[in-house]
């Protein structure tokens, strides 16, 4: 299940983004046919199975229509959201299509059965239009690769790099309680370090193991080598609980432990990281139990450290 449609750290090229501005704009366009001068021919395609008025399908489509088209255009940091809603409102308006081919309805000039039949293999060029240009396409192929990749891998197969160099074997942590962090020192949540230093002094002999992940990949808020981000975080925040090598948190370059973390915990919408400070939790058996939020603060999860301890 797709839980996160807003992956703003994928790339996407110039084609791809043209794509999406003319794909964005022909919503609007139809939307406002909708609305003015097309609203009699989209009426003549609603299926009449549909329980309520035409002149209401199609306004109701049209607002969605005029929604999609400016979130394709305009709301780039989540423009995967936009190509996923985009396909799956091309997949549910698919029917309306279908009966204008069996019912020989004349529309949009499409007055021939050979004309309809080529509007129905259209459809599924801009479901793939609206995938591929916003870089969902690539959401979901990543998504389903590390998902097979990861058949069958438990936590404590895992392993990781410190920021020392050192080889982490995740096995090493068996019978404790890891809270795992992606963290950032210039994000505007790095206060957090605080509350995590917090947390690893009260409980590591309780068994508690805090493992902090530095990540560069949102809005470039962790550039410094690891040496630079050790410093930082033991001379600016006073962290003494261990942190790893930098490392990718979504993306084809996902880190094997967070590409784990997010097949087991999915977020909302979709399963990649939102931000920094986005929180696992793992119990005493190695079966991650709870994910955080990035605005969650270590103060707020406290109580559930407690319970797993």
């Amino acid at each position: 299940m797709i839980r996160y449609i807003s992956n703003p750290y994928v790339e996407t090229n110039v084609l791809q983004k043209i794509l999406r501005v003319l794909l964005g704009s022909f919503m609007i366009l139809a939307a406002i046919g909708h609305f003015t001068f097309q609203r009699e021919e989209f009426q003549a395609q609603v299926p009449h199975w549909i329980p309520w008025s035409k002149d209401l399908v199609v306004i109701l489509s049209g607002i969605a229509e005029l929604t999609l088209g400016l979130a394709m255009i305009f709301w780039k940091r989540h423009r995967v959201w936009a190509g996923l809603a985009l396909a799956a409102f091309f997949v549910l308006i698919f029917p309306g299509n279908i009966a204008q081919y069996i019912n020989g309805t004349d529309a949009f000039g499409l007055n021939t059965d050979q004309a309809r039949l080529i509007r129905l293999f259209f459809q599924p060029t801009l479901v793939l239009w609206a995938l591929w240009s916003t870089g969902a396409l690539k959401v979901l192929f990543d998504r389903s690769r590390n998902s097979q990749e990861l058949n069958g891998t438990r936590f404590y197969d895992l392993e990781a790099t410190d920021i020392q160099g050192f080889s982490v074997k995740m096995d090493q942590y068996k019978g404790k309680v890891v809270l795992i962090v992606n963290t950032a020192t210039k994000c505007g949540l790095a206060p957090q370090f605080d509350g995590l230093e917090k947390l690893h002094q009260a409980y590591q002999t309780s068994g508690l193991v805090v493992l902090g992940f530095p990540s560069n990949q949102f809005a470039n808020q962790e550039p410094g080598t690891d040496k630079n981000i050790s410093e930082t975080c033991s001379v600016n925040f006073g962290v003494t609980f261990r942190l790893m090598s930098k490392v990718q948190v979504n993306g084809k370059n996902t880190h094997p432990v967070f590409v784990y973390l997010k097949q087991s915990l999915g977020g909302l919408f979709t399963d990649d990281i939102k931000w920094n400070f986005t929180k696992f939790l793992i119990d005493r058996q190695g079966n991650p139990v709870k994910r955080f939020a990035p605005t969650t603060s270590p103060e707020q999860i406290e109580a559930f450290i407690k319970d797993l301890l």
